[in-house]
């Protein structure tokens, strides 16, 4: 049962499954009533979507296996929360740059005033005229204060702006981190691969998909789930070389990008993972442990390839290893 579909259909079509909506439509409503949130379409939408996937999936219809769920597929884009502070750190970055501007014309202004006051301090000396004097040494003293003013003014501006860098810089790497497993995420894998398709650049790719990954969480809860998800993210990020990138793909999916590599360094690469993977036990109760597998698929770019054809070839053969019998490294 495809959930998306059957909330986008129109009509309900084969046996049996009008029951089935009922009863997902029954529970959705209960669901929202007991929770006190209201009953706007978007809402929803939202939890038939998510009861729809409990139901399919046969998750337990835990509130918190719920609200696992929803967070899942309906989770607020981190970009999207950090949208008014960007604009709040653009607005601050071209006031500053205004600021700045204004007190270097100042500055400017200052030299050649203070030019034209050295020039009247010398006619004044020649004729010893004291009042004139001390009428510039004011103007002078005053033009001195002032630029030390200025100059704590840039320099505070100058510690601005760096923060505002180090803010840029921070949420440009948040954007590209995937929050749970703490590697990069899809949308950083889309922006290196196409640096490298540009670039005429030769790779290849490895996806990965955790083995039976739904029945770990059937069997021991999301949370448990999410640990083994931690677990793979801790093994990319220890046993790749440093030119050699790992990105959690979405899921139990994972990609490896590896740039100057061949057909061999992606079978190379993907049998010393798996080996790994298969010898790591995962430790879940007093006395009890997980073991689990994952299987590979990879390829590399070939002459006339778009980057799809590349991800889809690399998916053909991760379908093909987990046909063949999973926990397996297949390249095409």
């Amino acid at each position: 049962m495809d959930c998306k579909k059957l909330l986008l259909a129109k009509e309900i079509e084969g046996e049996g499954h009008n029951e089935f909506v009922a009863q997902i439509a029954k529970k959705t409503l209960s669901y929202l009533a007991k929770h006190k949130i209201p009953i706007t379409p978007t809402n929803y939408q939202e939890w038939f979507f998510v009861i729809c996937k409990a139901l399919t999936e046969n998750h337990h219809l835990s509130d918190k296996n719920l609200q696992i769920l929803h967070d899942k597929y309906f989770k607020e884009d981190p970009l999207i929360e950090d949208i008014e502070e960007i604009k709040e750190l653009s607005v601050s970055l071209k006031s500053l740059a205004q600021g700045s501007e204004k007190a270097l014309d100042k500055f400017e202004d200052n030299i050649t005033a203070h030019s034209s006051y050295i020039d009247e301090s010398i006619e004044a000396i020649d004729e010893q005229d004291k009042s004139k004097m001390a009428q510039l040494k004011d103007k002078i003293a005053h033009l001195e204060a002032e630029n030390q003013k200025l100059k704590k003014f840039l320099e505070q501006n100058r510690k601005k702006l760096e923060f505002i860098e180090e803010k840029f810089v921070k949420q440009k790497q948040e954007a590209e981190r995937d929050a749970l497993t703490g590697l990069l995420n899809r949308r950083a894998f889309d922006i290196d691969i196409e640096k490298l398709h540009e670039l005429n650049a030769s790779y290849s790719i490895l996806i990965l998909d955790i083995d039976n990954f739904k029945k770990i969480n059937d069997t021991y809860g999301h949370l448990v789930g999410d640990e083994i998800l931690k677990v793979m993210g801790e093994i990319l990020e220890n046993y790749l070389r440093q030119n050699t990138k790992a990105y959690r793909y979405g899921g139990e999916e994972f990609v490896i990008l590896l740039p100057n590599g061949d057909f061999k360094a992606a079978k190379i690469v993907g049998e010393r993972l798996r080996d790994v993977i298969e010898n790591r036990d995962y430790k879940v109760e007093q006395n009890g442990y997980i073991h689990f597998t994952a299987s590979f698929g990879g390829t590399q770019r070939q002459e006339g390839d778009s980057v799809k054809d590349v991800i889809k070839r690399a998916d053909e053969a991760l379908y093909q290893a987990k046909k063949e019998g999973k926990n397996r490294v297949v390249i095409k």
